[in-house]
């Protein structure tokens, strides 16, 4: 009972009285109080100062006993800042009384006031009753309408706030929410600067920043690693340290080409380290922009790719040597090939007497294989020409439709001997390409042999001519073998490819054909390909040029 001795008449009197006094008295107050508390706000980003020096102004102003301010983490769960003034006894921060206060303040986003706090069921921790507190308000310390916590004061008199005095704390607990913010925000900024850092400085490759004159103002570990400089040794040189001395020109043309495209990506550049190795480097470099999007430095990623220079190189080198190998052996046997099919020939037309059944039937055999081991010659090299570059083409206007049925014509006694109809189709008389002649008729005899190759007897193959508009040609050889399967198309032209036929053998022939084709086609800056699938026959289709290429512009 004793604690309803404060409602009698003279304690209320006596109350009023005290209230008035403490109140604040003019506007100025008010003012002067805001303006300091806003002044640590902006010039101090250290939080618990801009928290304490708020609480005690607070309690200043109003001439109150106690205060406290709490700040909780994202969750709300855990106390991240706990500042108490006042207090005789450390106040109860049970976990279930702990964020009584926090979650009133999140729930509504206003302040509540408690005249009497013995009277009011969000004080029935009984914490500031224990301390003789009577009056209390609490403000939601908050910005853009996240609340960070709360601010609280006591007076253990009674005292009946103002709306001066509410909105004095309002506007406390809006400075606090916007300093908190101003420094959880510098924190992460913190936090992601150094976490972007250690990225930079740990990164496998050179990271390298200049400014406009190419001074180097930052250098990570990978740059160390790959250069063999400190980061002592470079900072404030220019970037020519870098470069061997022909190519220090190339700095200004980076510089241009990258004011005028954006950036530079992936780049092949010759590089100095600093015992005076030549390196070989893959380079990016990219603007570094201000506000106000004025560029005023480069970055440059850099890769080290000497190794792999080094293994291209090699390469280049085997394959010249195996071109060069195949060219030699290929001529070496293609003279006493010539003579042994000239004798043959001989023999067979009776020259050298005249022949018996057997002795005829042994002669066409050995006739045989002399023209195949001249194509597989021939072949390889066509193909070791292709690969070494040395086949030049003599484009012109070709009538495609005469060079098809000149096709037709080599090929015809071929496909009579299995009774394959051949057969050119296009819808105009006159279709031209620009190309060089010879090589079209090699690349259509290629794709016709090899459909005779797979064809079975009494089939079709047809040579087919689209004009598909002002720029392209496509011509297609279909015919009714037994189709590719499509894990095989995408290697079939691959060289020395052969598809392999349901009886598990493989059909004779070089496997060079229709890579040979490919090659030819690419020469002409057209595309080849096949359609085709088991049981449904191919169609294999390439396109040339409809006109000469100044002629697209």
């Amino acid at each position: 009972m004793a604690r309803f001795e404060a409602n009698k008449p003279e304690t209320k009197i006596a109350s009023r009285k005290s209230s008035k006094k403490q109140s604040v008295s003019n506007q100025s107050d008010f003012l002067s109080a805001l303006l300091a508390i806003a002044e640590t706000a902006t010039q101090s980003l250290q939080t618990e100062t801009i928290l304490n020096d708020t609480l005690d102004k607070s309690l200043e102003i109003l001439n109150f006993h106690v205060g406290s301010v709490r700040v909780l983490d994202r969750d709300m769960r855990n106390t991240l800042i706990r500042i108490d003034r006042g207090f005789r006894h450390p106040p109860n921060y049970s976990p279930r009384n702990q964020h009584r206060i926090e979650r009133l303040m999140i729930d509504t986003k206003k302040p509540h006031i408690s005249p009497d706090i013995r009277q009011d069921a969000i004080h029935k921790s009984q914490s500031m009753e224990r301390e003789g507190v009577i009056s209390a308000a609490h403000v939601p310390i908050m910005s853009k309408k996240r609340v960070f916590g709360s601010l609280t004061v006591g007076s253990r008199k009674p005292h009946k706030f103002s709306v001066k005095e509410i909105d004095l704390l309002k506007a406390f607990g809006s400075q606090l929410g916007m300093a908190l913010e101003n420094a959880f925000l510098f924190e992460e900024v913190a936090k992601g600067k150094a976490y972007i850092e250690n990225l930079v400085e740990n990164a496998a490759d050179a990271i390298i920043c200049t400014d406009m004159e190419d001074l180097i103002q930052t250098w990570n570990r990978g740059a160390q690693v790959l250069f063999g400089y400190t980061k002592d040794e470079v900072i404030g040189k220019h970037l020519s340290i870098l470069l061997p001395p022909e190519r220090i020109h190339e700095l200004e043309e980076m510089r241009t080409k990258v004011e005028l495209s954006g950036a530079l990506r992936d780049i092949e550049v010759r590089s100095k380290r600093k015992d005076g190795a030549i390196i070989y480097l893959s380079l990016s470099v990219s603007p570094i922009k201000d506000a106000e999007e004025k560029i005023v430095g480069f970055l440059r990623v850099a890769k080290d790719i000497s190794e792999k220079k080094r293994f291209q190189r090699r390469l280049k080198e085997l394959d010249r040597m195996k071109s060069d190998f195949v060219s030699n052996v290929s001529h070496e046997l293609r003279t006493p090939l010539t003579a042994i099919k000239g004798s043959v020939d001989n023999m067979l037309d009776g020259i050298t007497g005249p022949l018996n059944e057997k002795q005829s039937r042994y002669l066409n055999r050995i006739k045989s294989n002399a023209d195949r081991l001249g194509r597989l010659i021939t072949d390889l090299l066509d193909l070791s020409k292709i690969e070494a570059g040395k086949i030049d083409l003599r484009p012109a206007y070709v009538a495609v439709n005469l060079v098809a049925k000149e096709v037709v014509e080599i090929l015809r006694s071929v496909a009579a001997e299995k009774l394959i109809n051949l057969a050119v189709v296009s819808p105009e008389d006159n279709v031209q390409a620009w190309g060089d002649k010879d090589k079209v008729v090699q690349i259509l005899v290629n794709l016709v042999g090899n459909a005779l190759k797979f064809t079975p007897l009494h089939g079709e193959i047809t040579i087919a001519i689209e004009k598909l508009d002002v720029e392209w040609v496509k011509l297609s050889v279909a015919d009714t073998g037994p189709g590719i399967p499509t894990e095989e198309a995408a290697k079939i032209f691959d060289k020395f490819y052969q598809v392999e036929q349901s009886n598990k053998q493989k059909t004779r022939g070089t496997g060079l054909g229709l890579a040979i084709s490919k090659a030819l086609v690419d020469m002409h800056g057209g595309k080849i390909w096949v359609e085709s699938g088991v049981d449904r026959g191919s169609v294999f289709s390439f396109t040339l040029p409809a006109r000469r290429p100044l002629e697209n512009h």
